[in-house]
């Protein structure tokens, strides 16, 4: 493309193109095969007040209204990108002008709209990646029916806009998923490794239990929908826990999401709220599902043996003094017949502060091993009580891999 028409395409200045071969317009490119649309579109820092650039230009030359450049990016995928809202409503006017194809029946505007690129992004997932709730409102009433599918990412629409993370756009991702669930008749809730957008939306954690509920109230079957490694939509609440208030919505929707045991450990929620120290989400998991103390994990551990694993002296003493489901199963013994006081006498050569948290008398037991708490404690049973200290070690990781760790983001 020679410079002084490339510097007219990005200003918008129809006169260098006025003389130019109609019919050869198309054939104006950049390295990255990028048309004068697109030149034009990428350009606009903000929306155009006026459309007249892509009105002549596509009059002249219809055959942009589908070109696309090397990424596979037709004008409506930019247009959609930057929030230009008047020229995706010019672009779809246009295709609509255009016959049906003969074949499929389906028309140029609908084939247009499920156009996509080298990702398999469609224009759709471009507005609803940089929030344009305007744009993600015009595309999805043009075509309710077709249920957007995933990107090579894994990533649909939805769940790309419940996962931007942007307190900027906060109010403008609201309504991009508020556009998507009203206007889409079937609603393709995916994400990758199995996750959903309600997954995604719990991770970030902005304004999420409002988001919980809008999704729920479209697809109930979301509270067991489990990603790849087992993990509910609770078990994401638990880990990424920042009030109560979006674990009252799932438990709400669905308390027997308590019951959901992860692939390969089978921990529930409430063992991933007790090994992070959430004590608040350990109250509201119970009060919602109370039975959901009884599960225990593949080597037979309860909660409260994973409020010891935590670590944190503090949450464990709340746990004993302010859940009494969770505090009733401290003589509960796991598959070598540890209680969660076993754990703690082999934890207390290590953290002395946990001395004070040792209970007096033989309500323990024996273990496997014939040994009661305080032969762990003041015996000399180094090797059992490393064995001990390992296992308290080996507790799994977060969602997807990720370490156990309290990530602090905005609260909900």
């Amino acid at each position: 493309m020679d410079p002084v028409l490339f510097k007219a395409a990005e200003a918008g200045n129809i006169g260098p193109f006025e003389n130019y071969q109609t019919c050869s317009l198309n054939q104006l490119l950049t390295p990255d095969e990028n048309t004068i649309l697109h030149v034009y579109l990428k350009n606009q820092s903000s929306e155009p007040e006026f459309t007249d650039f892509v009105d002549i230009i596509l009059e002249r030359c219809p055959p942009l209204l589908f070109q696309a450049n090397k990424r596979g990016e037709t004008p409506l995928h930019l247009a959609a990108r930057y929030g230009h809202s008047n020229v995706v409503k010019v672009l779809i006017d246009r295709a609509k002008a255009l016959p049906a194809d003969p074949e499929s029946g389906v028309t140029k505007a609908k084939m247009m709209l499920r156009m996509t690129n080298g990702e398999r992004d469609t224009a759709l997932h471009e507005a609803a990646r940089n929030s344009r709730s305007h744009v993600v409102e015009i595309l999805t009433k043009e075509d309710p029916e077709f249920s957007y599918p995933a990107n090579v990412h894994g990533e649909t629409p939805l769940y790309i806009a419940a996962y931007i993370d942007d307190y900027s756009w906060g109010q403008e991702r609201e309504k991009v998923i508020d556009e998507i669930l009203t206007n889409c008749i079937s609603v393709d809730y995916g994400g990758p490794n199995g996750r959903t957008a309600l997954h995604a939306a719990i991770e970030v954690g902005d304004h999420v239990s409002e988001t919980a509920r809008k999704l729920l109230e479209k697809e109930k079957t979301l509270t067991k929908t489990t990603d790849e490694n087992g993990w509910s939509q609770l078990h994401y609440a638990a880990y990424y826990f920042r009030s109560p208030r979006v674990l009252k919505v799932l438990l709400e929707y669905d308390a027997s999401a308590a019951y959901i045991a992860e692939t390969e450990k089978k921990r529930t929620a409430l063992h991933i709220a007790a090994i992070q120290g959430h004590v608040n989400a350990m109250k509201e998991i119970v009060s919602g599902c109370p039975a959901c103390c009884e599960l225990v994990d593949n080597r037979g551990w309860n909660a409260l043996h994973y409020a010891v694993a935590s670590k944190d002296k503090k949450a464990f003493e709340e746990c004993m003094e302010n859940i009494p489901e969770l505090a009733r199963l401290k003589t509960k013994k796991d598959d070598k017949g540890n209680t969660p006081f076993h754990l703690i006498a082999a934890l207390a050569h290590q953290q002395k502060q946990w001395i004070l948290v040792l209970d007096e008398g033989d309500i323990y037991g024996l273990n496997k091993r014939k040994l009661s708490v305080d032969d762990i404690y003041v015996g000399d049973f180094g090797e059992i009580q490393e064995e001990i200290l390992e296992s308290l070690e080996d507790v799994g990781s977060g969602p997807l891999g990720r370490r156990h760790k309290v990530l602090r983001r905005r609260n909900d």
